[in-house]
């Protein structure tokens, strides 16, 4: 249950707040990575900044940072009953101006019914949760991709080797423009690699990789590393797949924030892949990822 509370990504990605959807936002010089949320309340629409953090007793505390309920604190606190079974109890401290959900501020009663339908969300969220897996049906968000696996094969070995290593390196360079890659990431990953190979990466390969690349984007920079692979893709004959994994891997943990989306416009340029076709890529992959839902689309593509 804590695991499940901790893990912003999977509010974000599978929306597991009725009426709310959710979008990473930059990281801080800080640190600090904020979340906007957006909340619908007939036809208005509710917009403010939330920080997710642990105390150091281990509670759970959601913060309001910025908007109407800015002040305002939500405390999760985790009492385990026994081996199996863990009670959540949630406290709610009001910022100075109250809290509000788009109909004005919520009397006490208000306030305990929505924080009770916020411990319910988690509850059912809870079921079938493994802490670590990438969100949302990566399988799916591949299907565009699949037909590029039979060109693959029809390669000679030497220029199939050429493209699995510069496609991976690619992915595992977008997943490091920010950090190290996440759980999340990793897992899409292996996902893609089973996908499209039927294969597995060792986890010493895999640490490989990730330092190799983590490396790279350091030397160089995210915009020259993107360019140079995005133009070796084109090369290979093989630039809108690269891309289309890349944007696969940005979007699968905490969604596509401005720092990816501008290592991908680049990649994409230098791989010959439009901006239309980036973008429809984009928008396959969210609602991929969503189960089909149009209205999982929260990134900003201006």
């Amino acid at each position: 249950a804590q695991a499940l509370f901790f893990d912003v990504d999977l509010a974000v990605r599978n929306k597991i707040h009725r009426g709310v959807r959710l979008q990473w936002l930059p990281r801080a010089p800080d640190g600090e990575r904020r979340v906007r949320r957006h909340l619908r309340v007939l036809d208005k629409i509710l917009v403010e900044e939330v920080v997710v953090e642990r105390a150091a007793d281990g509670r759970w505390v959601q913060r309001f940072v910025e908007g109407p309920n800015a002040g305002t604190r939500f405390v999760a606190i985790f009492e385990a009953t026994d081996s199996s079974t863990t009670r959540v109890r949630m406290e709610a401290f009001v910022g100075p101006k109250g809290f509000a959900q788009g109909l004005g501020k919520l009397s006490p009663l208000g306030l305990e019914k929505a924080m009770k339908r916020t411990l319910g969300e988690y509850k059912r969220a809870l079921q079938g949760y493994q802490p670590g897996r990438a969100r949302g049906a990566v399988l799916a968000a591949l299907s565009g991709a699949s037909r590029w696996a039979a060109a693959m094969r029809g390669l000679d070995d030497a220029h199939r080797r050429s493209v699995v290593a510069t496609l991976l390196e690619t992915a595992w360079s977008i997943a490091c423009i920010d950090e190290a890659p996440d759980d999340g990431e990793r897992d899409a990953m292996r996902a893609v690699v089973a996908a499209l190979w039927n294969t597995t990466i060792e986890p010493a390969a895999e640490e490989r990789m990730v330092n190799a690349a983590v490396e790279a984007v350091t030397k160089q920079g995210a915009a020259t590393r993107c360019a140079a692979l995005g133009a070796k893709l084109k090369a290979l004959g093989f630039g809108e797949l690269g891309v289309h994994l890349a944007a696969l891997v940005a979007e699968v943990s905490h969604g596509l924030d401005p720092t990816e989306l501008d290592a991908l416009r680049t990649l994409a340029q230098s791989a010959g892949v439009s901006e239309q076709t980036l973008h429809d890529m984009v928008r396959h992959t969210e609602e991929a990822l969503a189960g089909g839902d149009p209205l999982a689309r929260m990134s900003t593509f201006v």
